[in-house]
């Protein structure tokens, strides 16, 4: 995770009290943490029960979209021959999600690279004994740096959801991923649960959603992945921030090449496009995730068009860090008054 996000109101906030809830736990293979403060509507419910109503809502989420349980409703749909095939409400929104990040990335965030992933030997749920440090990882061999593609046959645009009929429709034999978009969907859910509240937040292994009725400003630190230090604050009122990098599951695979797990959709190997990582802001964790990761794929040059417009920091491999949009620094003017002399 190239970001550890802790909200904490800032000096021209709305007071806030403390919160009734700050819960961090580990979930999906990441860190998690779950703050809630106190209820402003008639309807919400305590802190405490909202707190497990959330978790609930987050273990099943894991349980039944989870690519490493072959019980997982994800699991039982690739596993089925047939090509239209009928899904819980939760797959399919899932998977609607999943496609309309690759709509929305000209197929840069893909969920039908699932093969290509297993053969990189991302093949079960993340041990993190496995992790390379960044800095020997790009010490070694590698592909010379080069922005990422969308696979030119668009398997993904192949699949299709039916709300009304129940059911997921793809090519027989192709198989799907939901995780490039994951967490960014659970803390969008999760964030549904949680409007009745003066302050809240949830962070998704680096996929941040927060907002509350109180409108308090919140400050999220951006931390380097070489070196831990926080290199940029982002005060948001509401909205999410997500990260997206190579640091967190990045391996030397049998033969010594090093591997990580975003895949360049046109040659289905793990990219190497110059950034090592990229933080965007957006209004949804989902937007924001896919924002990131199609921003990192783009590599230096085309990150600034993809990050534009809501604002974010890309970090190159060398360590530099670009600002842009909203984080870009304020241009500094110097006027000069001529002074008038009385007569």
């Amino acid at each position: 995770m190239e970001r550890r996000s802790i909200p904490i109101p800032v000096t021209d906030a709305p007071a806030l009290g403390p919160a009734s809830v700050d819960h961090a736990f580990s979930l999906m293979g990441t860190h998690m943490r779950l703050i809630i403060g106190s209820p402003t509507t008639a309807t919400a419910v305590d802190p405490q029960d909202a707190r497990a109503a959330a978790l609930e809502l987050l273990e099943d989420y894991n349980r039944r979209l989870s690519r490493f349980r072959e019980d997982s409703d994800l699991c039982r749909l690739n596993a089925d021959p047939r090509e239209t095939i009928p899904a819980s409400d939760l797959l399919r929104s899932a998977v609607s999600t999943a496609l309309q990040a690759a709509e929305f990335t000209g197929g840069l965030v893909d969920p039908t690279l699932l093969g290509r992933l297993e053969d990189a030997g991302y093949t079960q749920s993340w041990d993190r004994a496995r992790r390379l440090e960044l800095r020997e990882a790009l010490e070694g061999p590698r592909p010379a740096p080069q922005a990422a593609a969308a696979d030119p046959g668009a398997a993904w645009r192949s699949v299709s959801v039916d709300d009304a009929a129940g059911t997921i429709t793809r090519p027989a034999g192709l198989r799907l991923d939901t995780g490039g978009t994951g967490k960014g969907h659970a803390a969008d859910l999760v964030a549904a649960l949680l409007e009745g509240y003066d302050s809240w937040a949830i962070d998704c292994g680096g996929d941040l959603r927060l907002g509350g009725t109180a409108g308090a400003v919140r400050e999220i630190e951006v931390e380097h992945p070489f070196t831990g230090e926080t290199i940029e604050t982002i005060r948001a009122r509401d909205g999410a921030v997500a990260t997206s990098g190579l640091r967190s599951r990045i391996w030397r695979a049998p033969d010594g090449s090093v591997r990580h797990h975003l895949l360049d959709p046109s040659t289905g190997e793990s990219a190497f496009t110059g950034l090592v990582a990229v933080t965007a802001l957006a209004p949804t964790a989902v937007e924001a995730e896919a924002l990131a990761k199609a921003a990192l794929l783009s590599g230096p040059e085309r990150a600034r068009a993809v990050l534009q417009r809501h604002g974010g920091i890309a970090i190159r491999e060398d360590g530099s860090v670009d600002r842009i949009g909203r984080l870009e620094p304020a241009p500094r003017i110097r006027l000069r008054i001529p002074t008038t002399r009385g007569t």
